[in-house]
């Protein structure tokens, strides 16, 4: 009984992992094809004078979109990462 409560949790717990990297492939590719990501659960935008960030995060990774005069760019990654700041 025990062996197969296991068993269960481990196929649990590899089967959300697959999806898990399902969702973070699906929104790397959308944010590759200049879309907005599918799964972004928060969104925050922060006005500088010469333009937005528009930042987005999802299921533990970020995307950021530099819409600025100094800098023009998008990056993904994981959700630790920190607005690049223009010198």
């Amino acid at each position: 009984m025990k062996k197969t409560i296991i068993t269960i949790l481990k196929a649990l717990v590899l089967i959300l992992i697959f999806l898990w990297i399902i969702l973070v492939f699906v929104d790397y590719f959308q944010v590759k094809k200049g879309e907005k990501p599918v799964y972004c659960l928060k969104e925050k935008i922060t006005e500088y004078e010469d333009g937005t960030n528009t930042t987005c995060v999802g299921l533990g990774y970020k995307t950021i979109y530099y819409n600025r005069k100094c800098l023009k760019a998008t990056e993904f990654g994981p959700f630790f990462i920190q607005e690049r700041q223009c010198d």
